[in-house]
């Protein structure tokens, strides 16, 4: 590589990355999901109020995780992620709070709105529908090293002067199937903080790292209400 190419190299990781802080806001990300399932829901008819205490002594229990990759929320789910859920719902298993749970694809379902969603669940004879979803933002800014040393491609490389924060909101919702109604809203949040070189520093390492702690914190909340029993809906 030439002298004017590791200049220009240099110059580009440097710009990877803002001068300081734009600070990570959570209440974009809860409104990106609000917003995502208000447009997923769509328009209820008019049921009376369910209760976990109403359902099945052992449910079974339909997943669903919302696609993520083309909506902007900064990450894809993983198997990873899907083999967590099914490792919750073992406990949930040898916990007798559920008798079984399978995951709906999006092939099985003929449209893109919960009403579709609930048929799918009806036909693999589901109970109870927990819809997962998610967003995530990165702040990436440099400190002051990067100005210093970012200049040369040793510093690009080597210079801890980039810092990446991700912000990770998971958030899950349990419906009853036959009564279309919700039953339980939880949301988890998790944090990751990455410091290196610009060149090395990935920011989609620390949106799984977050993604991962918000999701294990979502589960054990999801976990609680299903050992004990609600009034009605959250």
């Amino acid at each position: 590589m030439n002298a004017p190419a590791c200049i220009a190299l240099a110059l580009l990781l440097s710009l990877t990355a803002c001068a300081s802080s734009q600070g990570l806001r959570l209440d974009s990300l809860q409104q990106t999901l609000q917003d995502e399932e208000a447009r997923f829901v769509g328009t209820l008819p008019a049921k009376s109020p369910a209760n976990l205490s109403a359902r099945p002594s052992l449910p079974k229990l339909a997943l669903y995780i919302m696609p993520t990759g083309f909506l902007g929320h900064e990450f894809e789910w993983t198997d990873a992620d899907r083999e967590a859920l099914l490792a919750w719902t073992a406990r949930l298993q040898r916990d007798s709070l559920i008798s079984s749970a399978s995951f709906i694809h999006i092939s099985s379902i003929k449209g893109n709105q919960l009403r579709e969603l609930r048929e799918s669940a009806m036909r693999h004879k589901a109970d109870l529908l927990l819809i997962v979803d998610g967003a995530a933002t990165v702040d990436r800014y440099n400190n002051y090293k990067g100005p210093l040393l970012y200049w040369t491609i040793l510093g690009a490389y080597f210079a801890d002067g980039t810092h990446s924060d991700a912000l990770c909101l998971v958030r899950g919702a349990l419906w009853d199937v036959p009564g279309e109604t919700k039953l339980i809203e939880e949301e988890a949040q998790g944090l990751s903080k990455i410091v290196g070189p610009a060149a090395r520093v990935e920011d989609r390492e620390g949106v799984t790292a977050a993604r991962r702690q918000a999701l294990s914190q979502l589960l054990e909340k999801l976990r609680d209400d299903f050992a004990r029993p609600r009034t009605g809906p959250r």
